[in-house]
Formats: structure tokens, sequence, C-alpha cells
């Protein structure tokens, strides 16, 4: 190539410019943030598209998926977790399975995606035990959970023992937590119907209870009302993702064998959990206040203005004129397309 000489007016520009491109370099440096997924893989398919949506943000340098874990019992939830991890460059992405018989335990979609890849039930550590080790692994309070199932898992790390199960990690669950994790931002409850006992709330009412009272970091809680707003169309998904994509593959398959539906359109419940832990400091909601949630036997949620004095605050996720559901359906499409 022929070489190019600039005016020396330029150098100033040039100067600016690689300037910006350092600043651009150092912002870089820092690790994007940690995400452990627990998820109830199987039982509705936005599971699968909230974890197409972390790959994607990790590709893009804005996370790094750490582990994902299962608080459905079904044995097909791993290997269809492990299907998506592998269609997208990251098997070697931890998974851990759930040890309680608790909550339903559908498998219908998830034994399609672990079929794509020959992938067999077996073979995956407890969900408690990999959670305290990766935790013990990480940095201070480096690390954003993300529930977007059951609170079976959650329970019970915050219940477990120093050197549980003989794991040599002398901290206790809660410890553990409070030392290594950031935030919770989690897919559970309803903040705008005190009458309805959301899903993931009434499958393991007294879990959910006890992370809700006692979970020692801050909480972000996306509410059914939030989810439901934010539709993934099937015009757009069939678009974007590739006919072997495991998500696709199980995106159908829910429709056409489980639901039975012919508009295969779907509420965007957990991929908005995982959007606020990925970009929490982001315009894409707006937040409430510090609240508390009382929580019902049936497993209704309802707000209370009195804060808890001795827990770090606990917010739910609103949208506003500024901060729309329709915008973050369109930041949803961006992420779930295929190169």
């Amino acid at each position: 190539m022929q070489a190019t000489h600039f005016p020396l007016i330029l150098t100033p520009l040039l100067f600016l410019a690689a300037m910006m491109g350092l600043a651009e370099g150092d912002k870089g440096a820092d690790p994007a943030p940690g995400i452990l997924f627990d998820t109830d893989m199987g039982n509705d398919v936005d599971d699968a598209l909230a974890l197409g949506l972390l790959l994607e943000a990790e590709k893009r340098g804005a996370a790094r998926a750490l582990l994902v874990v299962s608080s459905n019992p079904n044995p097909w939830a791993v290997p269809g977790i492990r299907a998506i991890l592998r269609y997208y460059g990251r098997e070697e992405v931890p998974v851990g399975a759930c040890m309680a018989e608790t909550g339903l335990a559908h498998g219908g979609f998830t034994e399609a995606m672990a079929g794509t890849s020959g992938l067999q039930p077996g073979g995956a550590p407890g969900a408690v035990a990999l959670m305290r080790k990766v935790l013990h692994e990480q940095g201070d309070r480096s690390v954003r959970i993300v529930p977007t199932g059951f609170s079976t898992n959650l329970a019970a790390l915050l219940a477990s023992a120093p050197n549980h199960g003989g794991d040599g990690i002398p901290l206790s669950g809660r410890a553990l937590v409070e030392k290594k994790v950031e935030f919770l931002s989690i897919m559970a409850g309803n903040y705008h119907d005190p009458n309805h006992a959301e899903f993931n709330v009434a499958q393991n009412v007294p879990a959910f209870k006890q992370v809700i009272e006692e979970w020692p970091t801050p909480v972000y809680m996306s509410g059914f009302e939030i989810g439901l707003q934010v539709h993934s169309r099937w015009e757009a998904l069939k678009q974007a993702l590739k006919p072997e994509n495991p998500i696709r593959v199980g995106y159908e398959f829910y429709f056409r064998k489980e639901l039975k539906e012919e508009k295969w359109d779907r509420p965007s419940w957990d991929q908005t959990a995982m959007l606020q832990a990925i970009y929490p400091e982001s315009s894409h909601f707006d937040l409430s206040d510090p609240v508390r949630i009382e929580v019902s036997p049936e497993g209704k949620t309802t707000l209370k203005s009195d804060p808890p004095k001795d827990l770090p605050a606990r917010r739910f996720l609103r949208f506003s004129a500024e901060r729309t559901a329709e915008k973050v359906g369109v930041v949803l499409d961006d992420y779930y397309r295929e190169p």
C-alpha cells in the first residue's frame, strides 16, 4: 500500500482520536460482570431466550456466563441447557442440577433441544454445591445472580453451612452471598396485582419468602406485569434464529406440541430480569423506591412502603413514558439475532 502523508494540521485531531481509543481500551480492561443464571428451563420457553440473551451479551463483552443451574427437577432440564451452551460455543460453562423434588417439572421442549446435540440426562453436580464453588472462586461483590424460576436453589444456598458437603469453604451460604454477590435480579411476583399468586413464587412459596426476607444484597424484582408487556414475536424470532438453533427448536416444540396455539408470540418475563442484570445502569427500566414484600401462604406478593432497615434495598422494575415496553422489545430483538 502506498504511504499516505497527512498535513500537519490534522495531528491534534489524530492525537485526540488516539486518546479516545485509549480511553475506550481502558473501559474494556475492566472484566465484564459475572452472571450466575438460575432457571427452571423446561416450564416456559422464555428461559431459553434469556440464556440466549446472556450468551449474546457475552459475545459483545457485556457479561460473563459463570454458571447455569436448574431449579426444574425434570431430568431433561440440564441437557437442554447444555445444548444451548454448546450451540453458542460455551460448552465449558458448568451446569448444576436441581436436587429437590419441588415445583412443576415439565421437560418436553428441553428434551427436543437436547436432541439437537444428542445429549442425555445425568452427570451434573448438584446446583447448591456448584453455586458455592463458583461463588467462592469469584472476586468480592462481582457476581450478579439471575433467578427466573423457583427459589429452591437460592433458599438452599442461604441455608448451607460452612464446609457444606465437605467443600472446604469456611463461609456459610449467607456469608458467601454477602461477600461475593453484587445483586440479585429476579423474575418473580406480581407488583401490580396483589391478588395474583405468580407462578415462580407459588411453586415454592417458603423458598421465595426466605429469599426475599433474608437475601443480604440489593434485589431487583421483575414482576409478572413487566414481562407481560414485552412480547417475543415468532415472526421476528424465525428471522433471527437459525433453524438448527436449539432455542428455535425448543420454541417451535413448545408452541406446536405443548401450548398448541396458533399465534406463536410469548411474553418476555425472564428476559427482562436478565436484561436488568446485564445493564443495571441503563435506561431500560424505571426503578421503584425501596419496598418491603409481604408474601401470603398462597404466593401473593403485596408491596409495603416500610422497607426492612437491616437489608439492602428491594426495588421492582416498572415502565414509564420514556422507558417503555416497546423499547425493551427492540433491544431484545437485537440480541436474539444471529450473525
